[in-house]
């Protein structure tokens, strides 16, 4: 019997889950935004500290560099901070869809087995993934190089060929591979195989699942954008004219940490919100399907707790 999975039911199931649990999705939100809301912080702290002009000095001063160095290093620190957060939220999202009814402490979030394994299948998809690319950059080059001296255009053109249809078929890899990650949740454990035979056959279901879901974010992006606009603009006083004359003259030399605390907060807990509420969105419809895909498959399949 051919396994399948709704797309509309799938695409649904963030906006359903937002609505039966919107105080955990404000968490995983709260939980997401807050690297966000340090580096802003860390952000004004650096540009307030040293005007443009000694930005765009050619030889900047030992000063300016050892800022430089020390933004960059807290940079890479919020970065990582903000990978293993994902990982967390992400397991958190999982486990709200493939067990609904389980009961939970601190919105679902913690650190466990479900998110080791998590962020070690996702750090060896990544490296697989980029380890494909720079075979397949290389393949493509030898071609290239091999064809030059009989003819340059074909050449080009069959190089860029086979990287093309290498990144296709690379794609369709990481789509089959998408459902690893979720039923790892879902049958607590390492999901390699059974992730990728649950993908048999499913690519172009996750291919319409993935631009359905991009195309739901993006539009719903818009126009939270333009209703943040509306309100930095008129209701704030906020204008294009203070902004040039912010690029213009550089920085104010002193961060003026009360005001920036008071709009910060204030603007944090809508914008947590909407963080998580994107998130589970984007993350909720990869595991419904991985949960319809497994409840049904046969009988004597692992499966999770929740199906039976």
């Amino acid at each position: 019997m051919t396994t399948a999975f709704s797309i509309g039911e799938a695409l649904a199931s963030g906006f359903k889950l937002t609505r039966r649990r919107p105080l955990r999705v404000w968490a995983w939100g709260v939980l997401a935004a807050a690297p966000s809301l340090l580096f802003g912080a860390l952000t004004l702290r650096f540009f307030g500290a040293i005007s443009i002009e000694e930005l765009a000095a050619r030889e900047p001063s030992a000063t300016v560099m050892a800022q430089i160095v020390q933004f960059q290093a807290w940079s890479g620190l919020l970065n990582l901070l903000q990978a293993l957060i994902a990982v967390v939220i992400a397991a958190a999202v999982f486990r709200a869809v493939f067990f609904p009814e389980r009961p939970v402490r601190f919105a679902g979030l913690k650190v466990g087995m479900d998110e080791v394994r998590l962020a070690i299948i996702g750090v060896a998809m990544v490296a697989g993934l980029y380890a494909a690319a720079i075979v397949i950059g290389l393949i493509a080059f030898a071609i290239g190089v091999s064809l030059w001296f009989v003819s340059e255009a074909a050449a080009v053109a069959l190089g860029l060929l086979v990287a093309v249809a290498a990144g296709l078929a690379i794609w369709g890899v990481a789509l089959r591979a998408c459902l690893i990650v979720p039923a790892s949740v879902g049958l607590n454990d390492f999901a390699f195989v059974a992730g990728w035979r649950l993908g048999k056959g499913q690519v172009l279901r996750l291919l319409g699942l993935s631009l359905a879901i991009i195309t739901v974010v993006i539009a719903m992006e818009l126009v939270l954008m333009a209703l943040i606009a509306v309100v930095l603009f008129l209701a704030a006083g906020v204008n294009v004219f203070t902004i040039a004359a912010m690029l213009q003259h550089g920085a104010p030399p002193e961060v003026d940490w009360p005001a920036f605390l008071g709009w910060g907060l204030a603007a944090f807990v809508p914008l947590s919100w909407l963080q998580g509420f994107l998130g589970t969105v984007m993350l909720a419809p990869y595991a419904e399907a991985c949960r319809s895909l497994l409840a049904q498959a046969p009988q004597d399949e692992a499966r999770p707790v929740a199906l039976g």
